[in-house]
């Protein structure tokens, strides 16, 4: 598998796909414990985790807009 991704990027394309599939792992690892922060039931973290392990590009999203909803509450516009 790494000879058919060095193949078809070359030495830095693969370097790269490495960080960015690293990078994407690590911000998933990061909703999901960010997520168990939250006051919520414990039967709607159960179905949030269950989604973002189903469907990881939604603990992606769900982390994009927890962060933006930090953004604004530090501006003092929440």
């Amino acid at each position: 598998m790494l000879q058919v991704i060095h193949d078809q990027f070359g030495t830095i394309g693969s370097i790269l796909v490495a960080l960015l599939a690293f990078t994407l792992l690590i911000l998933w690892i990061a909703a999901i414990s960010g997520l168990h922060e939250y006051p919520y039931s414990d039967k709607r973290k159960l179905l949030i985790t269950a989604l973002f392990i189903i469907i990881p590009p939604y603990a992606l999203l769900w982390l994009a807009k927890d962060m933006y909803r930090q953004y604004m509450i530090l501006k003092g516009k929440l």
